[in-house]
């Protein structure tokens, strides 16, 4: 899960206001101002595809499928050393973060469930969503022992085409490591173009990595 912007910790709101603590330790009181039907917040966005399930978290089980594919090799490698759970209890709280966005209005993320057991597999959604410039951004992982099979490619679409038909998004981006072609042939099977190169744009395991991004328009 690659994010380009700071997690924000969510510890009192109300439908028009709340503060976050971020990573400065400084208390922030944020307003929105709603300029969108805010109807698209009454019930949380399912989808049912092929082979899985797009839904809400499960917070009281979730986390720990969350932890054990998160930590798997060939999914870390890819992440920075922050968006590693170290514990059961550090994927709780990550889970527990985006499934927040919902709840304060904010923004969506889904859990990507296997239709056969309902076990969380994977995780994909707006990290970012800017209303008034209807721009976003994506991120996403899934549990490795199911890469190659479409779930990605399949789920990225059916996000993208909910922010473009439902939440009017005239532009999605995703940030990856050059050296994540995984997810880089995701994304361009999914419509996106390469926009730009940021040179040392992250920080993968103790290591400075070049960045593309991604670009869809509506």
């Amino acid at each position: 899960m690659e994010l380009s912007i700071f997690h924000l910790h969510i510890i009192e709101n109300n439908l028009s206001s709340f503060q976050v603590l971020g990573e400065t330790g400084f208390t922030v009181k944020m307003q929105y101002l709603w300029s969108f039907n805010s109807d698209v917040f009454s019930s949380f966005p399912a989808f049912n595809l092929d082979s899985v399930t797009l839904r809400k978290f499960y917070l009281d089980k979730d986390y720990i499928d969350y932890y054990h594919y998160l930590t798997k090799p060939e999914v870390a490698k890819y992440l920075a050393q922050a968006d590693i759970p170290s514990s059961l209890e550090n994927a709780k709280t990550e889970l527990n973060y985006w499934a927040r966005l919902f709840d304060i209005r904010s923004s969506f993320y889904w859990g990507i469930a296997s239709k056969d057991t309902n076990k969380l597999i994977g995780t994909c959604g707006f990290n970012y969503w800017n209303r008034d410039h209807k721009r976003t951004e994506i991120s996403y992982d899934l549990d490795h022992d199911y890469w190659g099979n479409g779930i990605m490619t399949k789920s990225v679409e059916a996000i993208c085409s909910f922010a473009i038909q439902t939440l009017d998004v005239r532009r999605i981006q995703a940030t990856v490591a050059i050296d994540n072609i995984p997810s880089i042939r995701v994304l361009e099977k999914c419509g996106f173009i390469q926009e730009s190169i940021m040179k040392k744009f992250g920080i993968l395991h103790n290591e400075s990595k070049d960045f593309y991004m991604y670009v869809k328009l509506a």
